[in-house]
């Protein structure tokens, strides 16, 4: 069965390949998410509609003398709101002048680039596109004993600007949140991917249970048209998270084994693992990192059937290797005791246990045990907590094969899951 469809809405209707109005008010956009789903990754791109050069109008002119038809010092042109200024051109008394100029964009006065200073010329200079909604020149005159251009005052005249409808300052924000993306300066007709946006709609769904539509903003510093030029989503995938004791596992004596090689044995149990896992600090794992959890083993009627940590990816789509070690001296021993475990790091951008079980169970004497992981193919974080339960033991890392050290925190640990059968009787 194929998977359901995020969709990117505008009044009800496909955003994605569509043109819009955008301005400071912000362009309301849903997203929406199939109940009880997550996403995994998502490609949203947009770009300026129309990048053709045009006369600016509207402009206001002031200057240090109050009059622009007199020799100045500066003059200064506005014309009340952010545009992309791609072009200027002004004229002056004298051949040798020129302009030192700076912009006014998003309230910050800046030079202009990738030049400063032009010279004077009826013919529009052309330079890249910034956003700005004021234009200010230094008059520069050229001596002609030094040759070198100072602050002078000149006759300047014929002070034009070229601009594009390109919006400045694009944005996007979730709901009336603070915008999350924001894409300083002129957008390019070329396209540009907004970034961060699957991780802050799946803390928002979690925010919000029931919640399908995740209401977006597209923001511009003023009207201008935005492209939506693509947009891509994929789910991460629908397989129910095993509970202890608990499975879907197919005909009890068939002798056949559930589809998922990890899911709980029949009459499994919790052994350890927090009441309610948190996910505010973590530890990578993953290139020269290993994290390794101690926890303490005394239940001799049972037997080790399979442990989880609280993970996430951090950066492409890793498997976490897991290896079981006995104690040796408050470390790790060097041999691990059982072979080593892979489990795809598959729950996207948020927290959620990864477990791996065993082939067979194994049947462990009383005493301490480490669970030691790093990851492979890309990076993973495991989530540590403060006040470890009675039997986890501390947490250490590991880096570049280097001596195993202690968390800061001493009494920080590596949120695990360790979950038993009983043993089987001869």
């Amino acid at each position: 069965m194929a998977d359901p469809v995020v969709q990117l809405q505008s009044d009800k209707q496909d955003a994605a390949g569509r043109t819009f109005t955008v301005g400071p008010d912000g362009l309301e956009l849903q997203l929406i998410v199939p109940p009880g789903r997550k996403l995994d990754r998502v490609r949203l791109t947009i770009k300026a509609s129309d990048s053709t050069g045009k006369a600016a109008s509207g402009i206001t002119l002031s200057c240090d003398t109050g009059a622009p038809a007199s020799a100045v010092r500066w003059m200064r042109a506005e014309w009340g709101e952010e545009r992309a200024l791609v072009g200027l051109a002004f004229a002056a008394d004298t051949t040798a002048a020129a302009g030192r100029i700076r912009i006014l964009s998003d309230g910050v006065w800046l030079p202009l680039a990738p030049l400063d200073t032009l010279v004077v010329s009826k013919t529009a200079q052309s330079f890249v596109p910034q956003a700005a909604s004021a234009l200010a020149v230094e008059v520069l005159v050229l001596q002609n004993e030094t040759k070198v251009l100072v602050p002078n005052s000149a006759v300047l005249g014929g002070l034009s600007l070229t601009v594009t409808d390109q919006p400045c300052h694009a944005a996007l924000a979730i709901g009336d949140d603070p915008p999350f993306f924001r894409h300083a300066g002129v957008l390019p007709a070329t396209p540009v991917e907004i970034s961060g946006l699957a991780r802050l709609t799946n803390r928002h769904l979690l925010d919000h249970p029931g919640t399908q539509a995740v209401p977006l903003r597209l923001l511009a510093a003023a009207p201008r048209k935005i492209r939506i030029d693509s947009f891509s989503a994929t789910l991460v995938p629908n397989v129910p998270a095993p509970t202890p004791g608990g499975g879907s596992g197919s005909g009890g004596g068939s002798g056949q084994q559930p589809e998922n090689p990890n899911a709980p044995r029949p009459g499994e149990i919790t052994v350890l693992q927090p009441a309610e896992a948190q996910a505010l600090e973590a530890r990578c794992l993953g290139g020269e990192f290993r994290v390794a959890q101690r926890f303490r083993w005394d239940d001799a009627q049972r037997a080790l059937s399979a442990v989880g940590l609280y993970a996430r990816r951090l950066d492409n789509a890793p498997q976490a290797q897991l290896t079981l070690h006995a104690d040796r001296a408050g470390v790790p021993a060097d041999s691990p005791l059982a072979p080593a475990l892979a489990v795809p790091v598959s729950n996207g951008d948020q927290a959620g246990w990864l477990r791996a079980r065993w082939p067979e169970p194994l049947d462990l004497p009383a005493g301490d045990y480490w669970l030691s992981v790093t990851a492979q193919g890309g990076e993973a974080l495991w989530y540590t907590a403060a006040q470890r339960p009675a039997n986890a033991g501390a947490a250490l890392i590991r880096i570049a094969g280097g001596p195993w050290l202690p968390l800061p925190d001493d009494t920080a640990w590596a949120q695990l899951g360790v979950y038993a059968v009983p043993v089987t009787q001869p």
